[in-house]
């Protein structure tokens, strides 16, 4: 999240209050009358797309409005990594799938697999994430969902599972150029009932990162990234409740190019190994920051990097629980609150450069620098995430 201050758009949406509804787990989008695909049963129960494990008898059960006979139920598989169990699980799923005819229903057992996005199949490019999912063919519709290893659980390791995504904890000082002010910590990151929380603390702590060697900061905070899964256009949808604005922190929902995925582990400086040069022309470098919220602006805006600017659209975020959507498409990005515009969006139309290569995802709570100092007082000061999912 690195902001630079160059055209600033005021979005005319008022300010949206309420909780809202649940979120569907990250599937395809279908027309309707296709079917539906839904994991149950199983050990521990229960075994669904949310908490994202297949394992000790669970049952794919494949289940629509409007079943023919000729629909085909199977599983594919690509670069699949099998945590436990059965090596060759994909393949036994997909050949007992494609035999049970009419049904659409198979058991899968005693294994745990790990994936990567829901995809096209093609594993050709380097580095594509494993691909494992089920997809079900009717009438010409195709739906597809995907499942995950793994746990809702940030203690005990640097990775945790969280809505069928895999996160990495970022263990290191914050972006050095724009001044930052905090360690990231394992421990201001916590998961508790399918909700994430950051924690930041006026609390002292020593760290570094890859290039500078350890030093000591005042602030401790959390920061956490999609590990490896990214993608290219879509809705992703988040639910999330974000610290007051006199906590003077800088918390933030936001995207990155996949460029930059194995080096922000280690670093949050741009230009380093992999990760493109910020608003250098020319450098391939992408951002978009769906919810930015710091003191330096108007507390929370949608905003784009661009070759040489960084353009914001400002949008008006209370201490309450709402349900946000970026919107990606190649064209242009926007943003809606609770279902409704926020009146935020950039498109190409008006000159912008919109991203069109794939993008991670990070969530995390920043300190000093371009967000402004904290206010001592208000602190420990809370992000909190949840209900992660997207739509393609």
């Amino acid at each position: 999240m690195r902001i630079r201050w160059f055209v600033v758009i005021i979005a005319s949406a008022g300010l949206i209050f309420g909780l809202g509804g649940p979120v569907l787990a990250r599937t395809a989008a279908s027309a309707q009358g296709a079917p539906a695909l839904r994991l149950s049963g199983g050990k521990p129960k229960p075994c669904s797309v949310r908490k994202g494990t297949i394992t000790d008898g669970c049952t794919i059960r494949v289940k629509g409005t409007s079943w023919p006979k000729s629909a085909a139920v199977d599983v594919v598989e690509c670069n699949a990594r099998i945590l436990t169990g059965d090596a060759n699980a994909c393949d036994t799923a997909n050949e007992v799938g494609l035999t049970t005819g009419r049904s659409g229903r198979f058991s899968v057992n005693s294994f745990t697999i790990e994936l990567g996005t829901v995809g096209d199949g093609s594993c050709s490019a380097p580095g594509s994430p494993p691909k494992c999912y089920v997809q079900a063919t009717s009438g010409g519709e195709t739906v597809r969902t995907s499942f995950t290893g793994g746990t809702s659980s940030a203690s005990g390791g640097s990775t945790f599972n969280l809505d069928g995504f895999n996160w990495t904890i970022i263990d290191r000082h914050g972006e050095y150029t724009q001044g930052e002010t905090e360690c990231n910590v394992p421990g201001a990151v916590s998961v508790a009932s399918g909700i994430l929380s950051i924690t930041t603390t006026h609390q002292s702590a020593t760290c570094g990162d890859i290039e500078t060697p350890p030093s000591s900061w005042p602030y401790t905070t959390g920061d956490v990234q999609w590990t490896n899964f990214n993608f290219t256009y879509g809705t992703v949808t988040y639910r999330a409740k974000f610290p007051a604005q006199n906590t003077k922190t800088w918390p933030a929902v936001w995207f990155l190019g996949s460029g930059c995925q194995p080096t922000n582990i280690v670093t949050g400086e741009t230009g380093y190994g992999t990760c493109p040069k910020i608003e250098q022309p020319g450098s391939g470098y992408e951002e978009i920051d769906a919810t930015e919220c710091y003191t330096g602006g108007d507390w929370c805006q949608l905003a784009l990097a661009q070759p040489s600017s960084f353009p914001v659209c400002v949008y008006p975020v209370d201490t309450n629980w709402h349900t946000y959507s970026l919107i990606w498409t190649a064209t242009s990005i926007s943003m809606t609150m609770d279902g409704q515009s926020t009146g935020c969006s950039f498109k190409s139309a008006d000159g912008y450069d919109i991203p069109q290569k794939p993008m991670f995802m990070i969530i995390q709570t920043q300190t000093g620098g371009s967000g402004g100092t904290p206010d001592n007082s208000h602190l420990p000061a809370v992000l909190q995430v949840a209900d992660v999912t997207l739509t393609q």
